[in-house]
């Protein structure tokens, strides 16, 4: 997987290796920080657009996923535009685990099947 979306990049130098445990941790730190903005799958469609929130990205846009790990890591620290930040939530080694679980994301939608190390595709049904 060494593709667009390999989870192997700024954060596994930065925080170790990324592994299950990095993207579990990851994910729920993610659903409870991001998804009432983002939504669970990533698609800016959280809670809080009941609420008039409409300007949340999608974490499946291609700007986003061309955007470096450091970047995401850099925005979920300081905030963006009308992104909160979350530097006082969320230690550095969780903010890393949320950029791996938001890849985890963005390949569970538009990753490949080819992408898949051949091991882990026999196990797929």
């Amino acid at each position: 997987m060494d593709g667009d979306f390999s989870l192997r990049r700024s954060a596994e130098w930065l925080s170790g290796p990324v592994t299950a445990e990095l993207v579990r941790r990851g994910r729920e730190r993610y659903e409870i920080y991001c998804a009432p903005c983002h939504g669970l799958a990533g698609d800016g469609n959280g809670f809080t657009t009941k609420f008039g929130m409409a300007a949340v990205a999608k974490l499946h846009d291609e700007r986003l996923i061309k955007m470096a790990d450091g970047e995401i890591f850099n925005t979920v620290t300081h905030g963006k535009n009308l992104m909160y930040p979350y530097a006082d939530k969320l230690v550095p080694k969780d903010r890393w685990a949320v950029v791996s679980y938001v890849r985890a994301l963005q390949l569970s939608r538009l990753g490949k099947k080819e992408e898949i190390p051949d091991a882990v595709r026999a196990t797929l049904k």
